[in-house]
């Protein structure tokens, strides 16, 4: 009868089996978690150094005209995003675009090498919402004429101006634009509200500089990461194209309160049909919302923070000092 070989071993019970499996699974729900934080917090760095580019370049040209840019010319007209584009190393695209003609009526065939609208600019999208490369669904657009026009698809992005409690309250506001419409002469908003096609802004006038910012430049939002519905997500509704004023919602968002609506920040990014939620500002990143503020600083705003607090963040110059914690 042979004797056991030395060091022979037999394999390995079930039992065995069983607890390296489950130390494996152990292990496996450890570490997720940490690969998640660590995904969410390179994300929310990103979105932070996009923001810190927006604001530099709203600073840059600030320095150049002496003004901020308007959030928009006119309305139907190119917004913010496009204005500040020669400061975000842009300026290609910048050159594409034809500031006199509204959004629906740029040169060139739609979807071609001229046509400026499409054009994906990535530091306009957080990375912890989605990847660039999507474009906002083409619509019809009703003229103040009563006559319609078809708004060619954009570029589409994740964040928006700061218009304060309500339409034209916050440090950027539309422009005081001068042109064409039907022939005649015309200046200030009404015209080109009323205008049908081929009106052409031939001048605009930012209304707001660093001296409107009375209660501080480092107390006062200028750009911040908006809500989206998730059923409008990728080129519908408030996600249509970052570069069209023609509907509001996809380029500036209203924030605190004034006499008849109230503007938290969205706390659930998955929030679908709460009120005029298509309205506020709200972040993907747990617990806050992040904002460039009027210094060129990046900050997460808490998304507890209350109504009082961020209506004064909201209003560059409503006199009315932060006591809160934000």
């Amino acid at each position: 009868m042979r004797s056991p070989q030395v060091g022979q071993r037999s394999a390995f019970t079930l039992i065995e089996l069983l607890v390296v499996i489950a130390i494996i699974a152990i292990l496996i729900a450890l570490l997720v978690p940490a690969v998640q934080k660590v995904r969410e917090a390179a994300a929310r760095s990103q979105c932070q150094n996009n923001l810190k580019q927006i604001g530099l370049a709203v600073h840059g040209y600030h320095d150049v005209k002496k003004r901020f840019p308007p959030d928009r010319l006119a309305n139907d007209w190119a917004t913010w995003a496009v204005l500040i584009m020669p400061f975000i190393e842009q300026d290609t695209i910048y050159k594409l675009w034809d500031l006199k003609r509204r959004y629906a009526e740029q040169p060139g065939p739609v979807g071609s090498a001229a046509d400026p609208c499409p054009r994906i600019v990535p530091i306009y999208h957080c990375p912890g919402r989605r990847q660039p490369g999507r474009l906002s669904v083409q619509y019809t657009l009703t003229l103040g004429d009563g006559s319609t026009i078809s708004a060619r698809p954009g570029g589409i992005g994740d964040y928006a101006s700061v218009a304060g409690t309500a339409n034209n309250q916050g440090t950027l506001r539309i422009g005081l634009p001068s042109g064409i419409v039907n022939g005649v002469a015309v200046s200030g908003n009404g015209p080109f509200n009323n205008s049908g096609a081929g009106a052409q802004v031939l001048q605009f006038v930012s209304q707001t500089d660093f001296g409107s910012i009375r209660d501080g430049s480092s107390n006062t939002l200028l750009v911040g990461e908006k809500h989206i519905r998730p059923n409008s997500m990728q080129g519908k509704n408030e996600d249509r194209s970052i570069y069209d004023s023609g509907n509001s919602n996809n380029f500036r968002r209203f924030i605190g309160y004034d006499a008849t609506d109230q503007h938290p920040l969205v706390a659930d990014p998955n929030d679908q049909n709460g009120p005029l939620v298509n309205q506020r500002f709200g972040s993907v990143h747990p617990s806050i919302c992040q904002f460039v503020f009027g210094d060129g600083s990046v900050r997460g705003v808490r998304v507890a923070s209350t109504l009082d607090t961020l209506t004064r963040l909201g209003l560059p110059a409503d006199g009315q000092t932060i006591t809160e914690e934000y």
